[in-house]
């Protein structure tokens, strides 16, 4: 039982009472005060990593068509630099599932609607974006180059 001085009782017996000089009363100021800080400047490390501009970083976007199951491009390779957002925005005039190798990433192409690979290129390496379906054939290819 709690009396008005702050003592813990029972049985009328004092189990404890917090004082200014309890080391239990000094330890959970020191863990509340850690805390804080930690919330204050710490828990930002959590929420975004690294930098922090990549939150924000508007991708590098590459409009592409594909025509009668081939990319209308002049160049076939794409390149970009480790660590960049990329966004691969694809239209196409018959339905096709796209595969970018490595990424493991995948889309469903339609003719009524654009569709978009978008992610941030993690991985140095020469990527295919395959079609699969009636063939699997490499359609471009994603250059990511190391920083």
């Amino acid at each position: 039982m709690d009396n008005s001085d702050g003592c813990i009782e029972q049985n009328n017996v004092p189990l404890w009472k917090p004082d200014a000089g309890s080391g239990l009363v000094e330890w959970l100021r020191t863990l509340a005060v850690a805390f804080v800080v930690w919330a204050v400047f710490g828990a930002g490390f959590l929420v975004a990593p690294g930098s922090g501009s990549a939150q924000t970083e508007t991708p590098q976007t590459f409009n592409l068509e594909i025509r009668d199951g081939k990319v209308v491009a002049a160049n076939k390779t794409l390149r970009v630099t480790e660590g960049q957002s990329i966004s691969l925005s694809w239209t196409t005039d018959k339905a096709v599932e796209l595969h970018l190798h490595g990424y493991d990433i995948h889309a469903f192409a339609r003719p009524d609607r654009a569709v978009s690979m978008t992610f941030k290129a993690h991985t140095a390496g020469r990527f295919p974006v395959t079609s699969h379906g009636a063939g699997h054939h490499s359609m471009i290819y994603l250059e990511v180059h190391p920083q």
